[in-house]
Formats: structure tokens, C-alpha cells, sequence
């Protein structure tokens, strides 16, 4: 037989010959045949091409071959065989058919290290705001600076009440009074004589009020709307007067020796309970101490 013959007869072939013929006899084509057995038409026309390397590994390639040869009704032997005396293998042998690999997306630089850096960069942001919106900005040498809130002087942190410096003295013949949220603007330190609690203009809703202090002692007071007013030691000797808006929370320490004036008649300073020295109470805008 001569080769011409041979390659005719599918002998000195692979089995592709073999598996075009028994197709075609069938009256399918390639499309046709992949449907039927659920595979790409780029795997049946490899197999009848002979290109057994674009399959994969020879495990795959014969697998295929035992298929396509089953659905055509051929002898698996007979495929097997051409394949043998084809001599075909991929040139590198891998688990991944050929064709498969060329449809593999090329991958760039992976993009996870600038998400996460940009990420760190946001929480670094968000924490310095936060501080500064917290603590504020102090330069290298300068003091902390003291805000003054709604006419009382904020003491240092961690300072407890009655630990302030002398710098919160005042004078009996001089008080400070404050209006919160009125027109009166800040502190105003108004003269009159001692022991005198004369009547202050007042924004409708507010109560005006003086602490005598006999003996050293401290004060806290909020307003209506539980903004502090007054924060502050009172010195033996000294007076302190606000105006705010009522009701006010008074907390005093050592409250016995302190005198009270609400919108410039005395008034009975409650007594503390238990016999202790602090006493809490409440001035409502009409004046009464409860």
C-alpha cells in the first residue's frame, strides 16, 4: 500500500481522518457533533485535525477520542491505535487544553496594595481630625490656652472642684453677671456694695443669682438647658452672680457657708441630706428654690 493509500485509509494518520469520515457518513458537522457531546466545536475540530497538543494532557485527549468515537459508533481499540501511531503530545504537558490558556485573561499588577494603602491613609486622616476637633492644635512651647464658656472660667483638667487657682477670686464689691443666649453678651462685672443683691434686668425666663461665700467653697450651675453657667471656686470673702435661663441645677460644697439671693431677695439654701456639706437643689423661673 502506498503512503498516499495509508494516509487515506487513516494508517499512518492519527485517528482524525477516521473520526471526519465516520462524521460525515453521519450527515453532522462539527457543530452538529459538539452539540450532541457538549463540548466546544474548537475540541472536535482539533480531534479530527490531529492536533491532539491543543487537548491537553494525553489523559484528556483520549477521553475525548473515546467519546467522539462512541457517539459515531467506532471501535475504541481501532482510535486508539491511530492515536498510538500518531505519535502526538503537547509539547508541555499541562492539566489546562492549550485552547483554554490562550483565553486567559493577562493579569496586571495586582491593585490591593493602593487600596490599602488609600484606606490607611483615610483612617490616619479621620484620627488626626478627630484629635484636633478633640484637644486642638498645641505648638511646640506655647501654654494650654483656657476657653472661656458662657462667662465661667473652665478649670484645668483634672482639677476637682475647689482646687482652682487664686485667679478666680473676686472682689466682694464686684460680681459677674452673664446672660446666656441673650443680647447681654459676655461677663460683665457690675459694682455695687457688699452684700447688696440688687435686682439685674433679666431676658424673659431667666433668674438671676448670688452666692456669698463666708467660707472657701466651690459652685457648680447649668441652665435650662444643661449648659453650664458657672464652674468655679469661691474664695472666703467673695461673691459670684449669673443670670440664665431657668431652671438651674445648683450643686454648692460646703453649703453652709454659703448665702444664696435669687433675683435679689435672700433665699434658704436647702440643706444638704445626710449631714453632709453638699447640697443640690433647683431654682425655677419663678424664683423658688427646690
Amino acid at each position: 500500500m502506498s503512503d498516499a493509500a495509508a494516509a487515506e485509509a487513516g494508517l499512518s494518520s492519527g485517528p482524525g481522518p477516521m473520526l471526519r469520515r465516520a462524521r460525515e457518513a453521519r450527515g453532522l458537522t462539527e457543530q452538529q457533533a459538539a452539540e450532541q457531546l457538549n463540548l466546544d466545536a474548537s475540541i472536535v475540530s482539533a480531534l479530527e485535525r490531529d492536533d491532539l497538543a491543543a487537548l491537553g494532557a494525553p489523559v484528556f485527549a483520549k477521553g475525548h477520542l473515546r467519546r467522539y468515537g462512541a457517539m459515531l459508533g467506532m471501535v475504541e481499540d481501532e482510535l486508539l491505535a491511530a492515536y498510538a501511531r500518531a505519535g502526538v503530545q503537547p509539547e508541555v504537558p499541562t492539566l489546562v487544553p492549550r485552547a483554554r490558556q490562550d483565553m486567559v485573561p493577562v493579569r496586571g499588577r495586582p491593585k490591593w496594595p493602593w487600596v490599602a494603602g488609600g484606606a490607611l491613609l483615610f483612617l490616619l486622616a479621620a484620627g488626626l481630625a478627630a484629635y484636633v476637633s478633640e484637644y486642638g492644635l498645641r505648638w511646640p512651647g506655647g501654654g494650654a490656652e483656657s476657653v472661656a464658656t458662657d462667662g465661667f472660667a473652665a478649670p484645668a483638667p483634672g482639677t476637682a472642684p475647689g482646687a482652682a487657682g487664686a485667679a478666680t477670686e473676686m472682689p466682694q464689691d464686684a460680681a459677674t453677671a452673664t446672660f446666656p443666649g441673650s443680647d447681654a453678651g459676655p461677663a460683665v462685672a457690675l459694682a455695687r456694695p457688699p452684700g447688696e443683691a440688687a435686682p439685674l434686668p433679666l431676658p424673659q425666663g431667666h433668674v438671676s443669682v448670688v452666692l456669698t461665700f463666708t467660707t472657701d467653697s466651690w459652685a457648680e450651675v447649668y441652665d435650662g438647658s444643661g449648659q453650664a453657667v458657672l464652674y468655679d471656686l469661691g474664695r472666703a470673702g467673695s461673691q459670684r452672680s449669673i443670670a440664665a435661663a431657668a431652671p438651674l441645677s445648683v450643686t454648692i460644697g460646703n453649703a453652709p457657708g454659703v448665702t444664696l439671693a435669687v433675683n435679689g431677695r435672700p433665699a434658704t439654701l436647702p440643706a444638704p441630706p445626710g449631714g453632709g456639706t453638699v447640697a443640690r437643689f433647683r431654682i425655677e423661673a419663678d424664683g423658688s428654690v427646690r
